[in-house]
């Protein structure tokens, strides 16, 4: 066991910090508050080669790890806190990369390529109006045609992404998680497809979306989206007909691992800032930072975001070991479950942190003119259900450490 980084890894991660804190934490109030995250943002990351940072250089990748990709979410997120850009550089580096593993050949040279450059962006569209965690209980359903084609009828409540695929020059779409037989054959019955709401500039017009209004991490847009007799050739299949279930928590679980060393980025920062201020502000003629009330919940706050750091890390070494290394030591359930425990205690740890970091700023952290919120708030969204809400990572942990007959 090393706990240190190779001398590549450093460098790398210093490259990726110093170019976020020169082009990225500039501009991350300005799009949180102003709620976009224009087509030159996204080209700015590809630039950089963050977006398909692990896909294969065959698709225009950069051929890396999933820990280099942590390292860089993590320096994203700490530069940009209110989480946006970090949520779409993770979506390019968790579902890309299902559509590489499982993605026909045609469909992976017409579209990763495209995302590397910035052309084009891919995201998840699974919840539902009825529910999100019961991915098995989804009813958007995908009927074969006598051509081979399929046609796409239903509605997708809580999709990122929309009204950026429209803004990038190529476009985009969702790993879309499809009914393709009997509701109660539950997820014996789910088949994936990659949805392509845009192509060659031009969008579908069977797709339609509604924003939702969001109170933070604002700028990925999170919205409605409809499909109504939607085609899509049988080429944007992903992987096997009715064995699309296993598919979609292999993303989940992607994401989540990255999901992890994001709000270790965002805890960072708001920590940071709370440092910063108990150092300098006096109350009784001595700096906040000389009472025990602070210093200790500091202490406690540093102890846990070690461990949080040290966790996401891990989940990504793993993902490494199965998916880069073929391993045989690493099997699935344990990503799954190390990605719900990086997710379930980073997002948990960072709102909490937020939380005491406003207190200590006390009633000038309840101001627009102080960030602090816009990272407190958006580490929220992680922890009441984007990806997964706390009990379901907690139901994964648990069923698979006990077994599905006792969970």
């Amino acid at each position: 066991m090393d706990f240190e980084f190779t001398p590549e890894t450093r460098l790398f991660r210093e490259k990726v910090s110093e170019f976020c804190a020169k082009r990225i934490a500039p501009k991350w109030v300005e799009i949180d508050e102003s709620g976009v995250i224009g087509s030159d943002i996204v080209e700015l990351l590809a630039s950089q080669g963050l977006l398909g940072l692990v896909l294969d250089e065959d698709y225009g990748g950069q051929g890396g790890g999933f820990l280099e990709a942590t390292l860089a979410a993590e320096e994203l997120a700490y530069h940009a806190p209110a989480l946006s850009l970090a949520v779409l550089y993770l979506l390019q580096n968790s579902w890309t990369y299902i559509v590489q593993l499982y993605g026909s050949e045609e469909a992976k040279v017409e579209v990763l390529p495209r995302v590397c450059r910035g052309e084009a962006l891919v995201g998840i569209a699974s919840t539902e109006a009825h529910g999100g965690s019961d991915v098995a209980g989804i009813r958007l359903r995908a009927e074969r045609r006598q051509d081979g084609c399929w046609v796409l009828s239903g509605e997708k409540s809580m999709v990122s992404l929309p009204s950026i695929i429209e803004k990038v020059k190529w476009g985009g779409g969702w790993v879309l998680i499809c009914r393709t037989g009997r509701l109660e054959d539950r997820h014996q019955s789910i088949t994936t497809f990659l949805a392509l709401m845009k192509k060659d500039g031009h969008v579908d017009p069977a797709i339609k979306y509604k924003p939702w209004t969001e109170f933070a991490r604002r700028g990925l847009d999170t919205s409605v989206v409809s499909f109504t007799d939607f085609v899509v050739d049988d080429r944007y299949r992903l992987g096997e007909v009715n064995k699309g279930f296993r598919i979609a928590m292999e993303g989940f679980n992607l994401a989540r691992c990255l999901i992890g060393s994001v709000t270790v980025g965002c805890a960072r920062w708001l920590l940071e800032q709370g440092i910063s201020w108990i150092k300098q502000r006096e109350v009784f003629g001595r700096p906040i930072a000389s009472y025990q009330a602070i210093s200790f919940k500091l202490a406690d706050h540093l102890k846990e975001l070690e461990a949080a750091r040290l966790l996401s890390y891990k989940a990504a070494w793993a993902a490494d070991k199965y998916y880069k290394q073929k391993s045989s030591t690493i099997s699935l359930k344990d990503i799954a479950v190390l990605g719900a425990m990086s997710k379930l205690k980073c997002a948990s740890l960072a709102f909490e942190i937020g939380e005491d970091v406003m207190k200590w700023f006390g009633g000038a952290s309840y101001f627009k003119e102080l960030p602090i919120f816009r990272a407190w708030l958006a580490a929220f969204s992680y922890v009441v259900g984007a990806e997964g809400t706390e009990n379901m990572m907690r139901l994964i942990i648990a069923r698979e450490t006990l077994g599905r007959e006792y969970v």
